[in-house]
């Protein structure tokens, strides 16, 4: 074997342990990284990361409460993926996300006795201030062109009258988005009458943080005024035919 072929067959293996090394690691230290930022236990069972194409797939991503807490379970997604332009994350303050596949198994927010819920302690932990003598983070810009989400199970669960009260619905949620920047713009007139269908309480709105709580208690008023509106025509042609059918009935008899 010639020293040039050996220099190549060294080379290759090295790749191949640092690439062995990626998939590995990679899971353990975004799961650590991600439960000392919020202090959430964080789960994966598979993580990659392509860093040449952009693509990231998560499979079995499990995120559970604080001890504190009166109940476990925060979310768990069955699986992510994602294809991201690498020329965006580089060179520019946008992130631009082509693709997106998110399959969520299930979502349970929890109100503890002071009013606040796991969705606000969680996003919070990211708007920490930053460390005197820091400036403060940019804001963070973000488009995906193609979002499909997938959302199965909701629990709202409230411990603010010193005993936990759980309200389960299976959404199965199944929803196409384009051009999405703002998590506002998931609430589409499909996904307002899903929840509205299946009785979503509506102070769910107050367990969420920020701009899409107040989004959202304002789309589940409009929802819950189309259904009421939907209803009462519902009853007037209910009556209106019943009328037709007694006329009908009786002209009938001799």
């Amino acid at each position: 074997m010639s020293r040039r072929a050996a220099s190549l067959l060294i080379s290759l293996g090295v790749l191949s342990l640092l690439a062995l090394a990626w998939m590995v690691f990679l899971p353990a230290a975004a799961t650590y990284a991600l439960r000392r930022a919020t202090g959430f236990d964080v789960r994966v069972d598979a993580l990659a990361v392509n860093p040449f194409t952009g693509r990231v797939v998560v499979r079995g991503l499990v995120a559970r409460n604080p001890p504190a807490w009166p109940t476990p379970p925060f979310a768990e997604i069955r699986s992510l993926t994602a294809d991201v332009s690498l020329l965006s994350a580089l060179f520019s303050d946008r992130l631009v996300i082509e693709d997106l596949d998110l399959d969520v198994t299930s979502v349970e927010l929890v109100r503890r006795a002071n009013g606040r819920s796991n969705a606000t302690e969680f996003m919070a932990a990211w708007s920490r201030p930053p460390p005197p003598g820091e400036p403060p983070p940019k804001p963070f810009l973000y488009v995906v062109r193609l979002l499909h989400l997938r959302l199965d199970r909701l629990v709202l669960a409230d411990a603010g009258s010193g005993s936990l009260v759980e309200h389960p619905y299976r959404l199965q949620i199944d929803q196409t988005y384009h051009n999405i920047s703002d998590a506002r713009e998931l609430l589409v007139p499909g996904v307002m009458s899903r929840l509205y269908t299946v009785g979503v309480r509506t102070d769910i709105s107050t367990m969420l943080p920020g701009p899409f709580g107040t989004a959202l208690s304002g789309a589940m008023g409009a929802a819950a005024t189309v259904g009421d509106q939907l209803k009462q025509a519902g009853r007037k042609t209910g009556n209106f035919l019943k009328g037709v059918l007694d006329k009908l009935e009786q002209s009938a008899k001799p």
